[in-house]
């Protein structure tokens, strides 16, 4: 059996409210502690932000912000490793790969989740328009990127993005899929929707809308930013109301509509069967994956892909984008379509839901790839062929 690893975790701002990178750095710090390693954990503190009163993110308190993340933090994490040797270092996420400089000679590596804002901000996405400032910061990342010991890319997708927009060589980059973040499981059906009807009228919404009589409900999860496609969303569900007698409901989770994409509901004739949840929890997210006739997402592009996997962990058959990642997480097990024609998504749709058995068989089966002791096996197998490179180059 090999030797318990001493492991520092670097984490994200607190400020900034990260979530996600914030579950992933506590997900890495309770897996390897469990499994016999010893786990420290280091952050940005706000030390000059908080001269300017409550933390935003803009105007003088992200300068200084800045400033702690970048100036004051490094310090710290330099005194921290003198202090407190490890084997390793582990950087959360890939906007800090500046850490890794202060953290030298001891081996790290930073998780690589996607370069979605890096390929912005050299304009390969004009849905997405990055100032001046955005554009120097992003070139400023993608060169500490290039110049980490090694890189772990959450998808195949997103390490071919790192090899073609840095010079790390194939060696120092590896493929490690994320785990989901929380246990997520098939709910018998019945407490499934016993919870969202109670969900739903709590929220003030009519449960009557997603029964199994008016045809159940179909489910999206995801924010509003560009690339999760909402109007693309809009219109693949109303050609889907075209193609089919009995259509499910759309419920939505995440951020309300904007008011173009709300417009456009009301153009397309969709509104009257759109619902819209913010803020669920994850056990209600489990139980809206649970009862929903099936899952939409068409995104445009991603990192990983985090629903699909989560959808299918709780027997929800998944239609998706044809596009990688999404293609990576769904594998068998998902219906795809191009996410840019409509009419096309909808009959893809249509045929999925007809033989939704076969979706959720394999679903179940997909899902046992991203379970957390997968990820951790291959994290353990970076640290210890980085910590053997390192030695053998001193």
């Amino acid at each position: 059996m090999s030797a318990p690893l001493k492991v520092l975790v670097v984490g994200n701002f607190a400020g900034d409210r990260q979530e996600s990178m914030q579950r992933f750095a506590a997900l890495l710090t309770s897996g390897l502690s469990g499994r016999g390693h010893t786990v420290t954990t280091l952050q940005p503190v706000a030390r000059l932000a908080r001269l300017a009163g409550s933390y935003r993110y803009g105007g003088l308190p992200k300068y200084l912000g800045y400033v702690d993340k970048f100036v004051l933090f490094p310090r710290r994490l330099r005194r921290t490793l003198r202090a407190a040797p490890v084997d390793v270092v582990h950087v959360a996420d890939h906007a800090n790969a500046a850490y890794a400089a202060a953290a030298a000679p001891v081996p790290t590596l930073a998780t690589v989740h996607d370069l979605l804002q890096v390929r912005a901000a050299r304009g390969e996405f004009p849905q997405q328009r990055v100032g001046r400032f955005g554009r120097a910061q992003q070139a400023w990342i993608l060169r500490h990127i290039g110049r980490l010991p090694h890189a772990a890319c959450v998808s195949e997708k997103t390490l071919t993005d790192v090899l073609g927009l840095t010079r790390l060589r194939p060696d120092q980059v590896s493929c490690v899929p994320n785990a989901l973040n929380y246990p997520y499981t098939p709910l018998p059906v019945t407490n499934a929707r016993n919870r969202v009807t109670a969900l739903l009228r709590e929220r003030g919404l009519d449960p009557g809308h997603v029964t199994l009589q008016q045809g159940g409900y179909l489910l999206h999860v995801g924010g509003a930013q560009w690339y999760k496609n909402r109007p693309g969303l809009l219109r693949i569900y109303a050609a889907l109301r075209a193609t089919m007698a009995l259509v499910p409901a759309l419920l939505v989770v995440g951020k309300p509509l904007d008011p173009q994409d709300a417009e456009l509901a009301r153009a397309l004739g969709v509104a009257p069967h759109l619902l819209h949840l913010s803020d669920v929890t994850n056990s209600d997210l489990q139980a809206l994956y649970s009862a929903a006739e099936g899952f939409l997402f068409p995104s445009l592009q991603e990192g990983f892909g985090w629903p699909v996997a989560e959808a299918q962990a709780c027997c929800c058959p998944v239609f998706t984008s044809n596009r990688a990642p999404l293609t990576e997480v769904g594998g068998d097990a998902a219906g795809y379509f191009d996410p840019t024609d409509p009419a096309a998504a909808a009959a893809a749709i249509a045929a999925g839901l007809a033989d939704r058995s076969t979706l959720i068989r394999r679903g179940l089966i997909q899902a046992q790839r991203w379970t957390v002791p997968a990820m951790l096996e291959k994290y353990e197998a970076c640290y210890r062929t980085l910590i053997a490179a390192t030695r053998s180059t001193r």
